[in-house]
């Protein structure tokens, strides 16, 4: 039993102790705990093709010796594009083959190859819920802020894409079984919208370590930041498969360019939020419809690392027409190529067995599962209220409720039959001390 629960018995005991009827009752460690050398090896494996580019106080852009009017003109010229500054996660098939020679991962989906297994199907497993803190960071002259009404909306959008949502532009792609949610509570326990506002002009541009003075635990939260993203629409510094040792290091985050975050984000044709939907993908173990080119071999041990995404040879950019350039049509319609936003509304049944398999065998701490009913029968209370509806845990408050149901001799307190404890309303036996020993021993026990 926890400490929490522990002094909740405690509680619990002093109000029975008090009725008289006292006789007859029967995770990882923190980020801040890991060398700072561990962090500095999680730092990008990623390779930066233009490390020079600054966002400009005027708005504009400086990038390999040119300087951009606006932020859309940049991502539209040809250095944007030449230098794959879109995402530039993009190990090589060495790095990749090496990683899983150095970790010897047993996963079904390790750094180089997937395993398509029943249990990752989301039609044979639960609903997967990630709590997920925003860091918005901003200049001193407020370039770069979000208003909470757009951070809302891109955690809309990651859903719309995630679950297939209906009648949204994610509804063509499979469904996922993955869901994000802003954070209701801080690392500490405390009430929060799971938005923070940061005002620095170094870490706008990416710069100054801003995650060590901003991440909240990432074992337990997905962390986004938005600011200059280095240049790139988004990144992550790393996937989880080839580097685990980076995993729940503050570090550990999804980064993405202020202007195209959320819905109708202010940059042309990556406005509509799919940039946190990409890099989310990797964060999730995906690689880019490109890697490795046309490869050939095993599907699932080159290229995508999966069967059911063609190959293709290089990005696209853009959005109309097709492409064919490895024998099949080119899947630009695929989150994880570089198209429009809204040439994008697909992940695949097998890169959505990739993903659950690496928050099962990878971010094991930072899911949560969705409750479609109780999780014990103590289970009885919705935060809080005596409603006799169950919210997924068994608190002081569920105790409390059964404890006015059997002082009321009412018959949903009556859980035994003949004494025998099996927790279910209407035993048949009446309410007597055989039924308050037995919900406060399934009490005790707590959810699964």
């Amino acid at each position: 039993m926890g400490c929490c629960k522990a002094a909740a018995l405690a509680a619990v005991l002093g109000v029975v102790a008090a009725s008289g009827l006292a006789q007859n009752v029967g995770v990882r460690p923190s980020a801040g705990s890991i060398a700072q050398t561990q962090e500095a090896q999680a730092e990008p494996v990623h390779r930066w093709a233009v490390p020079n580019v600054e966002f400009l106080e005027s708005g504009g852009v400086s990038a390999g010796g040119e300087v951009f009017a606006t932020v859309e003109d940049y991502v539209q010229s040809d250095i944007f594009r030449e230098h794959g500054m879109r995402c530039p996660v993009n190990p090589t098939e060495q790095d990749l083959l090496l990683a899983d020679a150095m970790l010897r991962s047993p996963s079904d989906c390790s750094a180089s190859f997937t395993s398509i297994e029943p249990e990752y199907d989301p039609a044979n497993g639960a609903m997967l819920r990630i709590p997920v803190v925003v860091h918005v960071i901003q200049r001193t002259n407020g370039q770069g802020f979000i208003p909470e009404s757009r951070v809302r909306s891109q955690i809309d959008i990651l859903n719309e894409d995630f679950l297939a949502i209906p009648g949204t532009n994610g509804a063509p792609g499979a469904f996922a079984g993955i869901e994000f949610f802003l954070a209701t509570e801080d690392p500490a326990g405390n009430p929060t919208t799971g938005i923070t506002y940061s005002t620095n002009n170094t870490w706008y541009n990416d710069g100054g370590s801003y995650w060590n003075s901003l991440a909240w635990d990432p074992n337990r939260y997905m962390n986004i930041y938005t600011n200059s993203a280095s240049g790139n629409l988004g990144y992550v510094p790393f996937l989880p498969q080839t580097n685990p040792s980076g995993i729940g290091l503050n570090s550990d985050r999804v980064v993405v360019l202020d202007s195209s975050f959320g819905r109708n984000a202010p940059i042309a044709n990556y406005d509509l939020g799919r940039t946190a939907t990409h890099e989310v993908g990797h964060y999730l173990g995906l690689y880019h419809t490109f890697n490795g080119g046309c490869g050939g071999g095993n599907c699932y041990t080159s290229g995508a690392r999966v069967c059911d995404t063609n190959a293709e040879s290089s990005p696209f950019f853009g959005c109309s027409g097709g492409r064919t350039t490895c024998g099949s049509p080119d899947p630009i319609d695929n989150y994880m190529d570089y198209s429009y936003d809204i040439c994008m509304n697909k992940f695949t049944p097998e890169q959505v067995n990739r993903m659950r398999c690496t928050l099962f065998n990878y971010r094991q701490n930072l899911y949560q599962i969705a409750v479609t009913g109780p999780c014990s029968p103590a289970d009885a209370t919705t935060d809080g209220e005596a409603n006799g509806e169950p919210d997924g845990a068994v608190t002081l408050s569920d105790f409390s409720f059964y404890l006015t149901l059997w002082s009321a001799s009412d018959a949903a307190a009556d859980i035994t039959t003949t004494g025998v404890c099996a927790p279910v309303a209407g035993g048949g036996d009446g309410v007597d001390l055989s039924d308050f020993a037995c919900y406060l021993a399934v009490w005790s026990d707590g959810c699964p």
